[in-house]
């Protein structure tokens, strides 16, 4: 156990010294939440009094979205959105960082003399990176309470809101990212090159994602007729629907993405869940929060054994 604490203490002190750590808690505590804040206020100031109030609830609206609440949900859901997303952004820096620096600067050979046990030196190194990613996510949502205590003063919004339940979705959405540091770990280890791990950790996912459906569609269909076509393109929906039931980007997100969900049907109540078609899952609202957790933890478990083998079995330099 002292073997893995000596290990944390050494990649903390590293990484309290390397820039990137700073550039994303700039971004993602500071930019992030100062635009989403000014968005708030040019959408205030340029409705405000117009035909617009009459159809949309202005005030729902500016707490939903603007208050301190609102932004902070913001900060959990956006990301989750962007493509591709700054959480995997994340965990390939921070990745490539701990685990890529080491071949590029010639330092495994140092690091595995001063601290034999390879199972220590990786599970400190992992301890330090979830930490880090822990650190920028709680900052990112002390921060928008922050901002948004100081937006009430231009934008009619309150401090109130679920924050129990939006901290629960911070950490469950930290707890899914595990997944993604062992793969990228894994990955960034095996190809030997931190900028090249970082492209595959990116791509990878995606790509393979998108052949599997390709291939799985093809392999579904059969000889079209006349008299089945209608019931080949039921199957296609089918088979369709089923597929990101399982795949990683799709539940990796769930958590962050789950509050959009609530603010569509507060604002598009008319529709009913069926009626958004393929936004339904978009949303959030395919898959249950259990759902992508139990999946996420296979994913886990798979690239966690895998990472751990390769690392003490295989050769460095």
């Amino acid at each position: 156990m002292s073997s893995v604490f000596d290990v944390v203490r050494a990649e903390t002190f590293k990484a309290l010294r390397k820039r990137r750590v700073y550039v994303l808690a700039a971004l993602y505590w500071v930019l992030l939440p100062a635009l989403a804040l000014l968005v708030g206020r040019l959408i205030y100031v340029n409705t405000r009094g117009t035909f617009v109030e009459e159809g949309v609830p202005l005030a729902d609206l500016m707490q939903s979205l603007f208050s301190s609440h609102g932004l902070a949900t913001i900060a959990l859901t956006g990301p989750a959105y962007a493509s591709p997303t700054p959480y995997i952004i994340a965990v390939a820096l921070m990745a490539a960082l701990f685990i890529g620096e080491e071949r590029g600067q010639n330092m495994w050979k140092t690091v595995l003399v001063v601290q034999p046990s390879r199972s220590a030196v990786l599970t400190g190194k992992l301890i330090v990176t979830m930490g880090t990613l822990l650190v920028l996510m709680l900052g990112a949502f002390l921060t928008a309470i922050l901002f948004g205590t100081i937006g009430t003063a231009f934008v009619p919004t309150n401090l109130s809101g679920d924050w129990g339940g939006l901290l629960g979705l911070y950490l469950w959405q930290w707890a899914h990212l595990l997944a993604p540091v062992l793969l990228a770990f894994l990955l960034i280890f095996l190809v030997r090159s931190a900028v090249l791990g970082i492209v595959v950790v990116l791509i990878a996912p995606g790509l393979l994602e998108g052949i599997y459906s390709v291939l799985n569609t093809l392999f579904s269909l059969q000889p079209v007729t006349r008299f089945n076509a209608v019931f080949q393109a039921l199957r296609l929906q089918r088979v369709w629907e089923e597929l990101p039931r399982f795949f990683f980007t799709t539940n990796l997100y769930a958590p962050g993405r789950s509050p959009a969900s609530g603010l569509a049907n507060e604002f598009i109540s008319e529709f009913e869940q069926g009626d958004l078609g393929p936004f339904s899952q978009l949303l959030g609202s395919g898959l249950t929060l259990g759902h992508s957790s139990m999946v996420m933890a296979g994913y886990a478990l798979l690239f966690g054994l895998l990472l751990f083998w390769v690392f003490r079995r295989r050769d460095v330099d």
